[in-house]
């Protein structure tokens, strides 16, 4: 049996980093009890990236892999249950890809003064970076996102009718009608879920009425349930 002080110094840097990230998000996940507790657990993830230590590619996979999961599980728990979406014309992909590439470069930079002699400058900038960035990006787009799609009465709210184009199969007591409108001059398909009378009542190119409301930001948003809110 090995001493406690030998298996000590086996102990890794991915080692407690990958601790972390499970405790992370299994308390973002189940355990928080406030949801913006829920969402800077995300983005203790995501600055994780750049302090891993990559010594080949077969570690690269497996490092993240296991944070793609963690970060999945915890963004299923956050952002999967929101009940609105932005139109497809709306994405802010730009503001979000601003934002995030000055904090994955300060990330990056942080994480090499702090292991600056251990750190592998072409893993940490060539791989790592561009990890990083992508996370950013997503991360800040989904809070932009959040915060544009606060729900304020407005009296640029547009009221529309969409057209059913069909009735989605049910499963899981689901029930969605795929609608299509035009707004703007762009044409927009998607399927809405809606309140159980509502679908029996539906017919195929018939009409449904929905609202747009215009965002904190001006990025047209509309609730993905209608059970309640629409008819």
């Amino acid at each position: 049996m090995r001493p406690p002080m030998q298996l000590f110094r086996q102990i890794s840097r991915n080692h407690i980093l990958i601790f972390i990230a499970i405790v992370v998000t299994i308390y973002g996940s189940f355990l928080a009890s406030a949801f913006y507790l829920k969402v800077y657990s995300i983005g203790v993830l995501v600055l994780l990236i750049p302090f891993l230590e990559i010594r080949s590619h077969h570690v690269v996979l497996q490092l993240f892999a296991l944070f793609f999961i963690c970060i999945q599980i915890c963004s299923i728990a956050v952002y999967d249950r929101l009940p609105y979406e932005l139109l497809l014309s709306s994405q802010p992909l730009k503001p979000a890809f601003k934002h995030a590439f000055p904090i994955a470069l300060a990330s990056c930079a942080i994480a090499h003064l702090i292991f600056l002699k251990r750190a592998n400058l072409i893993t940490l900038y060539a791989i790592q970076f561009p990890l990083m960035l992508l996370a950013c990006t997503w991360y800040i787009r989904m809070n932009l996102i959040m915060n544009n799609c606060r729900h304020v009465d407005s009296p640029k709210a547009v009221y529309i009718q969409a057209e059913v184009i069909q009735k989605c199969p049910v499963c899981c007591d689901i029930h969605e009608l795929l609608v299509s409108f035009t707004y703007e001059d762009e044409k927009y398909q998607f399927p809405v879920e809606v309140h159980p009378k509502t679908f029996e009542q539906a017919k195929e190119g018939g009409k449904l009425n929905m609202t747009l409301h215009p965002g904190v930001y001006g990025w047209p948003w509309y609730h993905k349930e209608m059970k309640r809110r629409y008819k």
